[in-house]
This record gives structure tokens, sequence and C-alpha cells, in this order.
């Protein structure tokens, strides 16, 4: 979708409101620590070697189609972006809202793509054409639609009858706009440069849109600086909460794994599946910065080059009688006013509903349930080890825990781990950190029925098994927050 110089920003923005890019993309520091742990500025791991091959025949068949795409002027299609493949813990970052097919209309602007320098502020990529319309045709934005012109934006929701110019976010807002426009349908966004080509092999055949096509396989490596990772004011986060300086984060190398699908028909794609590693991220001082690596498909359908079109479709007018609103960013945690903390993303759950029940095994693997927990006050975390903003709470977790159970109250307090990509990593960091309070494996489900979109989220369960408070981000790194509503819920009725 985007261009290989700015693959960093590809696969935070494909899972925008995941819960790493809600750690990641926020303009504003919200009120809990938000980007972790600063790197120590090691040297990245070596890259993985993966065996060279360059089969002529895919090559060519490749620099045919991007020959031919960079010949159109404007094309019209449907879009869809499909997320994590059969991993199930992946398939979770993809947020219901970016669900769904967009139609596109777009026109290209001569000599353009490519060359427009990222926008300023938050370091995006430039859009990738001159003039996009998009329609969301199924999901839950169904019947909305975004146009992109001239550098300007304008999002219009007709069931709500609002409508929205971007405000400060223009460049975010038309980014999450187009998340099903794939990279291969923005002239030049496949060619070959900045990155080294390790691979490129034919990969078989298979139907896309009821066409038969040519699967290209190609196998990029990109040397990235990450340069440093501050928080706002040069600021970040040690695992006790405590704020430090940003150190520098050095290098890192991305492996981007492709499979383009191309139709035999016309030569043209149809369909990209795109896998970054980023198993050889900087050191960090607690051994690591694992990121997730979700597999992304962009499938086109109904592919027309050169189609007519009015030029109304580009209009940036809003229709009458609707009433303008601040943009909404899907899922994250929106950045509010300076000096303000940012707005949360709300769970599906809400304070006063029955908690979703469980069954889920602990660190050492013994079942535990909810409904076993009737009639204590239950505080669950929903963390992962590549979170900084999580690891920075979890001192805070441990000693709520401690004052509790030395109090002898009846109060668990239970870690969830989530979108985890190494199983033991866990169980690894709390035994690291000799953290006492009970840790519950394998907790994507269960963040789904919560409706969690951004981590840590902390879920306090009353006595009654009833919601008692939420909270997206710890609020207080004292904990205050927390200890208050949970000794609410301990004096509940």
């Amino acid at each position: 979708m985007l261009h290989f110089r700015t693959l960093i920003a590809v696969a935070l923005c494909a899972f925008a409101s995941s819960p790493l890019a809600a750690q990641i993309i926020v303009p504003a520091r919200p009120t809990a620590p938000a980007g972790g742990s600063a790197a120590t500025g090691q040297a990245a791991k070596p890259a993985k070697e993966i065996e060279r091959k360059i089969d002529p025949k895919a090559k060519e068949l490749f620099e045919k189609a991007l020959a031919a795409l960079k010949a159109a002027k404007s094309v019209e299609f449907t879009g869809q972006m499909t997320m994590g493949g059969d991993d199930p813990a992946l398939k979770a970052m993809m947020p219901p809202e970016m669900s769904g097919k967009t139609k596109f209309t777009v026109r290209y602007a001569e000599g353009q793509q490519d060359t427009k320098p990222p926008e300023p502020g938050m370091g995006l990529p430039p859009i990738p054409a001159d003039s996009i319309r998009a329609e969301r045709v199924s999901g839950p934005k169904e019947g909305s639609y975004l146009v992109i012109h001239e550098g300007k934006v304008l999002e219009v929701n007709p069931k709500k009858k609002t409508y929205t110019d971007g405000g400060a976010q223009a460049a975010f807002v038309a980014l999450m706009g187009i998340q099903a426009f794939p990279e291969f349908l923005r002239r030049g966004g496949l060619e070959l440069r900045d990155a080294e080509l390790i691979s490129i092999e034919l990969a078989g055949t298979t139907t896309v849109d009821e066409l038969e096509c040519d699967v290209v396989k190609i196998v990029q490596r990109i040397n990235m600086s990450m340069g440093a990772m501050p928080n706002e004011g040069g600021e970040g986060f040690d695992d006790d909460g405590g704020e430090k300086p940003a150190a520098p984060v050095g290098g890192m190398t991305i492996t981007l794994h492709q499979k383009l699908a191309i139709a035999r028909t016309d030569g043209l794609p149809r369909q990209q599946t795109t896998k970054p590693e980023f198993g050889d991220m900087p050191e960090m001082e607690d051994g690591g910065m694992a990121m997730p690596s979700p597999e992304m498909t962009f499938t086109v359908f109904g592919l027309t080059v050169d189609p007519k079109f009015n030029d109304a479709a580009f209009s940036l007018k809003a229709p009458e009688d609707f009433t303008k609103t601040e943009p909404e960013l899907p899922g994250m945690m929106m950045g509010g006013a300076e000096g303000e903390a940012p707005e949360m993303p709300e769970l599906s759950v809400k304070v006063g509903d029955i908690a979703p029940d469980f069954k889920l095994a602990d660190l050492d693997g013994k079942e535990v349930t909810l409904a076993s927990l009737k009639g204590k006050v239950v505080l669950l975390d929903f963390w992962a080890t590549w979170c900084g903003p999580c690891k920075a709470a979890m001192p805070t977790i441990q000693k709520l825990h401690d004052e509790y159970k030395d109090q002898g109250k009846d109060v668990v307090i239970l870690g969830v781990n989530t979108w985890e990509e190494k199983p033991e990593a866990a169980k690894e960091y709390m035994t690291k950190k000799k953290f006492s309070y009970g840790c519950l494996m394998k907790g994507d489900e269960l963040a789904a029925a919560y409706g969690v979109k951004g981590i840590p989220t902390l879920v306090i369960i009353g006595k009654d098994g009833k919601v008692a408070a939420v909270e997206v981000g710890l609020s207080d790194a004292t904990g205050g927050g927390l200890r208050k509503a949970i000794d609410a819920a301990l004096a509940a009725k």
C-alpha cells in the first residue's frame, strides 16, 4: 500500500487500531505511559539468511505488470484488506470498523507518484494518487465515503448526516480511509528500489475475481534507521513508570515476503499478500523488542483501467444539512488538545454489564475460571511483552497485588497475556521481573469478548460478577484510580 522506504508505517498503519499502533502512532502523549522503554542503541540482530534465487520468467512477468500499471491514468476497483492469514491472534488486530469492501475511483497525477515528500507532523508517507474517492460498500462503515483531492480531505457519513475535513489529522484520516488501497495500484509502488531483491520466482497459480492468475513470490530486504523513540517532549518511560530521556534505537532490517497474483487476461495484479519480518529489531534493555508480524492481503475486484467518470466524484463540498464533526480515528487512542488526556476507545462491555466468563490456564498450566472467583473483586490487566506501556504499568499492578494480599482482602489480580507472538514470552518476562500476581495465558478470545482495542486495558469485576470499572492505559502511575475502584467494589453489597 505504501512505499518501501516507509515500510514501518505500512506495518503500523495497516493495523492502525491494533494494540501495537495504539501505543506508537498516538500524536499526543496519553495519561498512561506510551512508547515503553527506550532502546539501548545496540545493533540489530543479523537478518536470517534466505536462499537467493532470481527466476527470469517471474521477473519479466512482474516487470510487465509494473509497466502496465504505470501506463494507467486512472482506475476503478473494489478493494478489500484482510489480516493475519490463518493466525487468529493476528486476525484480532484487524479492527471491525476497517473490515468490508471499499470501492475506489482513482485519478493519477502525471509525474507526482513517489515524488511528494511525506506529510509533516506524523511522518506519514504520501497519498498514493492525486484524487481518490473511497466508498464503503460493506462492513460497519457501509455507506460512508472519503474524498482526497489536491491535498484536502472530505469524509462523509450519510447515516449520521455528519462530515469532517480531517482537521489537524487530515493526512492521517486520509491514510486510514484507504486501508484497502493495495500497493500495486499505486504507480511505482512495487518498484524494487530502496530495497535489496533477495529472490523472485513463480509460485503456482490461483484464481482471484474469477480470473486465473500466476503467482509471483518476491522476497526483499530493507535496512531502516529508527532514530530514537521519544515520547512527547523527548521523554520515555522505564519499567517502573518513571520518565527518562529517550535513547537512540539504532537500525533495523525488515525482510518483506510478498506474493503477487497477476491475471493472465491483462497482465495486471489482482491480489497482493505481504508479510514483514521484524524479528531482528534492535536489542532492548529487557532483552528484546519483538513486533507482531501480521500477514496483510489486498484483493481487488472489478478492476477497470482508464474508465470514464465525472469530476464531481472528487468534489470536496459537503452535503447540505450535514453537521461537521471531529474525525474518528478507528480503534485508537485519540490525541486530545495540548495538556489534555486523549480520548480512549470504548470497550464492547460497559460498567454494569455481566463480565464475560473465561476458562484460561495460568503460568503453571492450572485452569482458572471467572465463575470460581465469584464473591471476590477481580482485576484483569490485558498486556503483552512487546507493549512498553504495559510493562511500565506492571510494577504498579504488583504493588496493588501485594497491598491487598497483605490486608487479607478478597481481591484477585490477574494479568491476561494477549496478542503475544511467542507463547513462552509472558512466563519468561514475569519470572525475570519477579512479578508474583497471577497471569492467564492465551487471552486473545477474552480480549475480543471485551472489545479490547489497545493495551494495557484494565478491567475491575465486582463481587457480583459485573464490570465495576475500566481503564484503557494506566491513568495514575501510583495506582490511585485502580485502588479507589477496587475499594468501591469491595464495599459494594
